[in-house]
């Protein structure tokens, strides 16, 4: 018992540690979609479905694509060296929709809430691959949040 808790300890950590999304990448993401059309709209739940079923499939469907991606706020994180995020409910106990934001949008991440309904914007970036238990969009702002 005390090797699964230690390994799942361990893993927890490492998830934690390789979800960094750095503040630049974030900024560079956003300036690089900053004029260019919405090409994919999604939920959530259908974005985590997609990668569920054919990670590479989504890929090509998703990665380095202008989104809106709209679902339940689940939590919210970051700060210091790391960006800002948001994470939607995908209907997995374990799997969010990671949405990272820059400190220039730090005001729209704070009046979100909990429970909001949100389509947010921006750029599909999985093929990193940083966290086996996030889907990341990077460049993100707040489209619309009811």
């Amino acid at each position: 018992m005390r090797f699964v808790l230690l390994g799942l300890l361990v893993l927890v950590g490492m998830a934690t540690f390789a979800c960094t999304v750095s503040k630049g990448e974030v900024q560079q993401a956003e300036t690089d979609i900053a004029d260019l059309p919405i090409q994919v709209e999604v939920t959530a739940i259908q974005l985590y479905e997609d990668y569920e079923s054919n990670e590479i499939s989504a890929n090509l469907k998703y990665d380095g694509k202008t989104l809106a991606v709209s679902g339940e706020v689940h939590d919210f994180g970051g700060g210091q060296d790391q960006a800002y995020y948001v994470d939607l409910k995908t209907g997995d106990v374990f799997t969010t929709v990671r949405c990272h934001f820059s400190d220039s949008r730090l005001e729209e991440v704070t009046a979100l809430t909990t429970g909001d309904f949100v389509t947010l914007r921006g750029k599909g970036d999985e093929a990193k691959d940083r966290d086996p238990f996030t889907i990341d969009v990077v460049g993100c702002s707040v489209l619309s949040q009811e």
